[in-house]
């Protein structure tokens, strides 16, 4: 059933069909994500992709914002040459094999069976329970950065698009990205609705997080589900920076 919807949703979008057939790395979610954020008026000059991982988003980006300067980060190094082999070599040029967090140092980081949810956070059990072919297949010590230190330096065109994808370690992303967020207009951010890593934030948390920096929650960009039912997981979520004078930030005051 799962390869039918999948199969009748690449036939319904424009260009869905070209891109899987000619794209290095094609990825349905992240195609739907950047028709998404085209059709809202996101126009980003750069992106940073926090979470690159073989580069579904970063591919997208590349083909439906060719103009924009783009940033991929992706913890483990492993699949950082597989990203690195599927982007344009301007793009892999700019690649950044680091986790990225709320500090500076090293860290410890579990590469899973399925790279896509690798982490720093333990497998949750709602992701033990949902997907049984999830499994630690080994820990390996990463680079750990911060936003601010990692893009504190570099003068960035604006407007910016930062796109987090690191498996329930997005607040300390945040938290590490005061200042650096000063520079962003949108975040792209996986929220989760589950139980799916131990210490991750649910949405409620990252709603007051990122109001609290000053960005406020516009629409759902795409939605993760699980098993016969349906269930809605997670999602991928945009956010905006409120600009002085909107009403959102006049509401915000009282």
């Amino acid at each position: 059933m799962r390869k039918l919807q999948t199969a009748v949703e690449l036939l319904s979008l424009p260009g869905a069909v070209a891109g899987a057939l000619t794209w290095k790395k094609f990825s349905l979610a992240a195609f739907k994500i950047v028709m998404r954020l085209k059709h809202a008026g996101v126009a980003p000059a750069t992106v940073i992709d926090v979470g690159a991982n073989a580069g579904q988003f970063s591919v997208a980006v590349s083909k439906g914002f060719p103009q924009a300067a783009l940033f991929p980060v992706e913890p483990d190094p492993a699949t950082a040459e597989v990203l690195r082999g599927n982007v344009p070599p301007a793009v892999a040029a700019n690649i950044s094999v680091t986790a990225v967090g709320e500090r500076v140092g090293t860290i410890e980081f579990q590469v899973n069976a399925d790279s896509q949810v690798s982490s720093v956070l333990p497998l949750g059990d709602d992701r033990k329970q949902s997907f049984p072919g999830s499994s630690v297949q080994r820990t390996i010590s990463v680079p750990l950065t911060t936003l601010d230190a990692l893009f504190g330096g570099r003068a960035l065109a604006a407007p910016v698009l930062l796109k987090i994808d690191v498996q329930g370690y997005e607040d300390r992303v945040i938290a590490g990205a005061a200042a650096f967020l000063q520079k962003v207009r949108w975040v792209v951010m996986e929220v989760s609705f589950a139980r799916l890593y131990e210490g991750e934030k649910d949405f409620p948390s990252m709603l007051a997080l990122m109001a609290g920096q000053g960005f406020r929650f516009v629409r759902p960009l795409n939605f993760h589900t699980v098993g016969k039912s349906g269930a809605i997981i997670e999602m991928d979520a945009l956010f905006e920076k409120i600009e002085p004078g909107s009403p959102a930030s006049q509401g915000s005051a009282h």
